[in-house]
């Protein structure tokens, strides 16, 4: 009897587990459907970024980035890159936007492998078209590898803006031709080496402003005349042959490396600001170069009281007066003795006179910038 009681038990157990299964499962059936239809409404409404049209995203996405020149990253959350990731539409966007890729920074070495950088450039390279391009090193201390550089280098005819490090000149044949767009052009030469190859760049129309690095025979590189601006990381004679040329510089700054100071003067018409420095505080033999120069438009002067020794007010006046200039803007950086001096010598005639006793060397410039 027990057993039977059992089982009549258990059959009705189950049966009252079925019912209250049948039951979710209606009510499973009910919440399907509110949930489709509420799916529904929501598939059909439309986001208002999503309505705005194309031309209007394209736009944003272009405020998103640094304004040209200056690139974004080649990678991560503030590169374009990421703009591709959110929807199919903005994707689509975004891919066809030139605009987005024609500003390009070269990663640390050490962050990238070569070959993926090679494959990342030729995307960003392919998506910009056909807009001028602007071109920059994440780290100037890195050198371009070669497969890169030849890969940048065929499309020479849009740069604009560039900067580029190579581990010696022989790889800056890669480059010659004509660059028609080309308005600043900074390079960096790792390790010179002896015998380099002839090397100029003729063909640049628009060219204005360069920075050079330690090139060794940099009189040849570039028509010097139809420069307004130079940057220059070299010994004072060869800084001296390079300012004989470009006597149209309107902004001068010498970083000098050690060396003799040229026997001659050079006379700049057109310059109207100057900025000289020391390579190394610790380097001596350039420090009489200010008075081998004459720049009669001259408008503001950067210079280490170190520059000015052993009398520096003497050798400002002295300075000023051959050059016959009316400086608006003096400022003496590195270890300044006494600032109460040179506002007693030149407060009256130099409106703006301040000092910057952090300015020492490249190192510190540097991290300026």
């Amino acid at each position: 009897m027990s057993t039977t009681f059992s089982c009549a038990a258990d059959r009705a157990y189950i049966a009252a587990i079925d019912s209250q299964i049948f039951s979710l499962q209606e009510s499973i059936q009910v919440l399907e459907g509110k949930k489709l239809r509420a799916q529904e409404r929501l598939n059909s409404y439309a986001y208002p970024v999503l309505t705005l049209p194309n031309e209007i995203v394209s736009e944003i996405f272009v405020q998103f980035l640094p304004v040209y020149p200056f690139p974004p990253p080649i990678s991560g959350p503030l590169s374009p890159t990421s703009l591709s990731h959110i929807c199919r539409r903005w994707r689509q966007v975004a891919l066809s936007t030139p605009t987005l890729w024609r500003a390009i920074s070269l990663p640390d070495f050490y962050s990238i492998d070569n070959g993926v950088l090679h494959s990342i450039l030729e995307v960003w390279l392919g998506r910009s078209g056909c807009l001028p391009l602007s071109i920059d090193m994440e780290e100037i201390w890195n050198t371009v590898d070669e497969s890169c550089l030849e890969l940048i280098a065929l499309h020479r005819a849009r740069w604009e803006y560039v900067t580029l490090a190579v581990d010696d000149e022989f790889e800056l044949l890669a480059i010659q031709g004509p660059m028609p767009l080309l308005r600043q052009f900074e390079i960096r030469v790792e390790a010179p080496r002896p015998g380099p190859p002839a090397i100029r760049f003729c063909e640049i129309p628009r060219l204005r402003s360069v920075t050079l690095w330690d090139i060794t025979r940099p009189t040849d590189l570039f028509p010097w005349s139809q420069l307004t601006s130079l940057t220059s990381i070299h010994s004072p004679i060869e800084n001296t042959a390079i300012l004989q040329l470009a006597v149209n510089l309107v902004h001068c700054h010498l970083m000098l490396r050690p060396g003799e100071i040229p026997p001659s003067d050079v006379r700049l018409r057109s310059l109207e600001s100057l900025v000289l420095a020391q390579m190394w505080d610790w380097d001596d033999t350039v420090t009489h170069y200010l008075k081998t120069m004459i720049t009669p438009s001259l408008r503001t002067l950067e210079v280490p009281e170190a520059f000015l020794q052993p009398s520096p007010i003497d050798t400002l006046r002295l300075f000023i007066s051959k050059s016959g200039c009316r400086l608006q803007g003096l400022c003496i950086t590195g270890q300044v003795r006494s600032e109460a001096v040179y506002r007693d010598a030149f407060s009256s005639s130099i409106p703006e006179l301040s000092f910057d006793r952090a300015l020492i060397d490249y190192d510190t410039y540097s991290e300026c910038v």
